[in-house]
C-alpha cells in the first residue's frame, strides 16, 4: 500500500529530497508517497510523522499536502487516481505554490467564557440559549472581519470557521508568502493583546493544508 504524503509538479518530484519515498507521476503532476504494510492508524506518532514528511517535502518544493490517511492499494491505483484529478491538482499547485499556512485561534477571554448561556431545560431556556449562541456568532464574525482587515495579506488567501468549539470565537488560516510569516505573526498577536473580547494564539508556518484540497 501506497500513503500520500504530498503532490509535487512532476518536474519538482525529483528534488524532494527524501530517499525513502516512493514517486507516481502523470503528465504535469505527482504523487510522493511512502509504503505501508498495513493501514496506519491516526495515532499521535504516525501524524507527527505525517506532518514532519510533509514539511520536508514543502521545504524542498512547492506542493499540496495530503491529509493523513490517503492510502492507495498501488502504484497503478494512485496513477489512475492522479489522472483523473491531473488538471485542479496543477491548478492547486499554481496558486499555492510554496506559500506556508499560519494557523490562528481566537479564544474568547475569561469574562467572556463566564457569561456562557447555562443548559436548555424548558422551551423557554432553549430559545435564549440559542439567541445567546447566535449572538456569539456574530460578535465573532465582528472580531474576524476587524482582524483580516489588519493583515497585510490578499483576502483570497484567508479562511475561517466561527465559534468551532466551546471557548474558540474563530480557526483563521492564512496562507502567506514566506517573507510575509513575520509581519503576519507580529500582527496578529497585536491584534490579540489590545483586544478586550479575545486572546490569539499562532501555530506556523506549516505546509498549506487547509489550501490543498
Amino acid at each position: 500500500m501506497l500513503l500520500v504524503r504530498a503532490i509535487v509538479r512532476t518536474a519538482d518530484a525529483p528534488r524532494a529530497g527524501l530517499p525513502d519515498l516512493v514517486v507516481v507521476s502523470a503528465d504535469g503532476v505527482a504523487a510522493l508517497a511512502t509504503r505501508s504494510d498495513v493501514a496506519p492508524g491516526p495515532t499521535a506518532a504516525q501524524l507527527r510523522e505525517h506532518e514532519r514528511v510533509a514539511r520536508r517535502i514543502h521545504d524542498a518544493v512547492p506542493s499540496l499536502p495530503s491529509r493523513f490517511g490517503q492510502l492507495f492499494a498501488d502504484e497503478p491505483a494512485l496513477a489512475r487516481a492522479l489522472e483523473g484529478r491531473e488538471a485542479a491538482l496543477a491548478q492547486s499547485l499554481a496558486r499555492v505554490g510554496d506559500r506556508v499556512e499560519l494557523a490562528v485561534t481566537l479564544l474568547w477571554r475569561n469574562d467572556r467564557i463566564a457569561r456562557k448561556a447555562p443548559v436548555a431545560s424548558t422551551g423557554r431556556a432553549y430559545l435564549e440559549a440559542r439567541a445567546v449562541r447566535e449572538r456569539e456568532q456574530q460578535e465573532a464574525e465582528q472580531v474576524v472581519a476587524r482582524l483580516i482587515e489588519q493583515l497585510p495579506c490578499e483576502r483570497a488567501f484567508i479562511r475561517h470557521r466561527i465559534c468551532p468549539r466551546e471557548g474558540i470565537a474563530a480557526t483563521i488560516a492564512v496562507l502567506a508568502a514566506r517573507d510575509e510569516v513575520t509581519n503576519l505573526q507580529e500582527a496578529v498577536l497585536s491584534f490579540g493583546e489590545r483586544s478586550a473580547e479575545v486572546s490569539a494564539v499562532v501555530h506556523g508556518p506549516l505546509p498549506p493544508y487547509t489550501f490543498a484540497a
